[in-house]
């Protein structure tokens, strides 16, 4: 044999030996890190194509057993490369152990010597393996799903379906004493490796398998380079019961309980600084939501007019754009939401690429690993007030700190404007608190210090003027059709938000009646409406809303709560109207006074001779001939004064009635 032969067992493309895996010698003891080296530096000798006898003066290995090592370094691991320098480690096993002689045991005996059993079983019978893996991975099939499958019911299924295949007593594993289950039990924890995703939606349910990606070690495709590039968005439900009290303009207080809202935050992912919160009370965030976020992250709240006055900050103001008027209508590269239905709206989505400009990444529901940054804020913001509110309804209903949530809040007449401003206020502490995240600085310093670095590569990026003076951002947009009458000579006009809405041009154009309108409304100012026709995109400019509601500005979204809390509470106090009542009141008085004179009741004209008779002498003072009816004359008469008038005779004393 040559000298290529004898150095062919290494292929050529692993002929760098720098490159094989290589373990830490520093973590062996000194009785395996004297074996390896030998075994290492055999190797190395082999590779240099240094004779066999100099290898086995300078290490006491013969060829045969240099050959074995070199084959060990080569031999692929099953994980996608080879065993290298690892292999070399005394004990280290490449591959599991593969059991060729047939299983020779005594029944009642133990599980001794039936190493490989199990694996030689699978082997010859794949239908069992396959068996075993549906049941424990729970593959979809005909069967009615289970729960969590216990080793037990698994052990009990496989017993059966060895019967099935037709082995007997005197087969593995009825031939054990524990008839393979402990052989079948540390196959199921190998499954964790082979299918870990399905592994522990099996044995830890649907969440646990959602955070399959959580720590794989894996670089994030989209990496946070430097800071304002790259943002978060999400949703928290607020579990903290509040009275809404809405003051309508004349003053009138109407107040809703509401048992559970949700917060908005938009969060700067690099630092974890919150740009922009919004209050969605509703029972599941909409697309205006949404928006209203984004929104409030560009653009300032003016607190004097949107009411949005923070009383548990020093000087009222919450967000980065309010603090340093140079950070408004800063804009990002980045935009990272789940795919809720509300975030994936067209509206939503068109208007954040246009306004803004950046891109958008749909992350899964429900997975709060793949925005961490918003979620840890949450889960901070939550601890730091809101279920430290006496009307909370803590983590659920055997919570401790739970005590009659609704009761307290009505207790303590808790107001949605307490709820924002514990919440702002817990914001504005958030970003000016220090964090180890971001070398404890705190979120808003570590903004303000990357600005004042070049070197950081921050720096402010605004939006457009254009885009500033026009931010259609905060637009709601609706389809209205005209209302009118040509005929009755109703003037044009639409209604939105149960107001009516209108200006010169579209009151002069009868020929728009029946045709739908573009609505674009402030979301902050319900009197700022802009109408477009949808079908020829003409533009009619802006519309005023009715007189009454000219001096009333408020949101969209509190015209709209109000109009829903009034309607409800109209609703409620709404009862019978007072002619309902007093037709009630008159039936029963009748049926009570004619209770066993039904068949006597007289006819209409009787009825009629009879009052004339009776009214006529009543007036003269005389008393009235007698007419012919078979009940006596005062029944009669009380009978034709209800019959005529509809009132009872007592109603009608001092009363004087004209006949003919």
């Amino acid at each position: 044999m040559n000298m290529g032969s004898r150095r062919s067992l290494i292929p050529s493309q692993l002929c760098d030996l720098t490159l094989w895996p290589m373990p830490d010698e520093a973590a062996l003891d000194s009785g395996q890190r004297s074996i390896y080296q030998r075994r290492k530096q055999a190797v190395e000798m082999y590779a240099a194509a240094k004779p066999y006898g100099v290898i086995q003066e300078r290490v006491s290995l013969s060829p045969q057993e240099v050959r074995r090592l070199v084959k060990r370094c080569v031999t692929s691991d099953g994980n996608g490369t080879i065993a290298g320098f690892t292999g070399l480690i005394p004990g280290y096993r490449i591959k599991e152990y593969k059991r060729t002689a047939p299983v020779v045991h005594f029944i009642g005996g133990s599980s001794g010597g039936c190493a490989g059993a199990l694996t030689l079983l699978f082997e010859q019978r794949p239908e069992i393996r396959s068996f075993v893996d549906d049941e424990f991975l729970k593959r979809p099939g005909r069967k009615v799903p289970s729960a969590k499958t216990t080793f037990r019911d698994l052990h009990g299924s496989f017993i059966t379906k060895l019967r099935e295949c037709g082995l007997g007593d005197d087969d593995w594993p009825f031939n054990t004493k524990d008839c393979g289950y402990r052989s079948l039990r540390k196959y199921c924890h190998g499954l964790r490796t082979q299918e870990s995703g399905r592994w522990f939606g099996a044995r830890a349910g649907v969440e646990a398998q959602r955070r399959s990606s959580v720590g794989s070690g894996h670089r994030p495709i989209l990496p946070v380079m430097r800071g304002m590039t790259s943002c978060q968005l999400d949703f928290h439900k607020v579990d903290a019961a509040s009275i809404i009290l809405l003051e309508t303009s004349e003053g009138e207080r109407i107040p809703v309980p509401v048992a559970r809202w949700h917060i908005g935050l938009l969060v700067e992912e690099r630092w974890g600084l919150v740009l922009g919160a919004w209050i969605a009370l509703e029972l599941n965030p909409s697309a205006d939501s949404v928006l209203e976020v984004v929104e409030a992250s560009l653009r300032p709240i003016d607190s004097s007019k949107d009411g949005l006055f923070c009383t548990l900050t020093v000087d009222g103001k919450v967000f980065p754009n309010q603090v340093k008027p140079e950070l408004a209508y800063q804009g990002f590269s980045v935009l990272k939401m789940d795919n809720a239905w509300s975030n994936a709206a067209t509206e939503v989505v068109d208007n954040i690429i246009q306004t803004v400009g950046c891109a958008v990444n749909f992350g899964p529901v429900r997975a709060w690993w793949r925005r961490s940054v918003v979620e840890r804020i949450f889960g901070q913001l939550t601890r730091r007030g809101l279920q430290r509110l006496p009307s909370t309804l803590g983590s659920g209903p055997k919570d401790p700190i739970r005590n009659d949530p609704v009761g307290q809040a009505i207790k303590f007449k808790i107001t949605i404007k307490d709820l924002i401003d514990v919440v702002y206020g817990c914001i504005r502490e958030h970003n000016e608190t220090r964090s180890e995240g971001v070398s404890f600085a705190s979120p808003m310093s570590a903004l303000l210090n990357s600005l004042d670095r070049p070197a950081s590569g921050v720096f402010l990026q605004p939006l457009p003027k254009r885009a500033q003076s026009e931010l259609k951002l905060m637009m709601h947009k609706q389809i209205a059709t005209v209302r009118g009458s040509l005929k009755k000579h109703e003037r044009p006009y639409v209604n939105l938000g149960r107001w009516r809405y209108s200006n010169p041009e579209l009151a002069a154009s009868y020929h728009l009646i029946g045709r739908d309108l573009i609505l674009y409304c402030d979301r902050r100012d319900v009197q700022i409406v802009h109408a477009t026709v949808r079908d020829s995109g003409e533009q009619l400019g802006a519309l005023n809303a009715s007189p009454k509601w000219a001096h009333l500005h408020i949101s969209w979204r509190e015209r709209a709560a109000l109009n829903n809390a009034g309607l409800t509470l109209r609703q409620r106090e709404n009862g019978h109207s007072p002619v309902k009542r007093w037709r009630d009141e008159k039936t029963s008085v009748t049926k009570a006074k004619n209770v066993g004179a039904k068949q006597n009741i007289p006819t209409p004209k009787e009825g009629l001779e009879i009052a004339r008779a009776t009214f006529a002498a009543q007036h003269r003072g005389e008393t009235a001939a007698p007419v012919s009816d078979r009940r006596p004359h005062q029944e009669l008469r009380r009978s034709a004064t209800w019959m005529i008038t509809g009132f009872p005779e007592s109603d009608l004393e001092g009363e004087v009635l004209y006949g003919d």
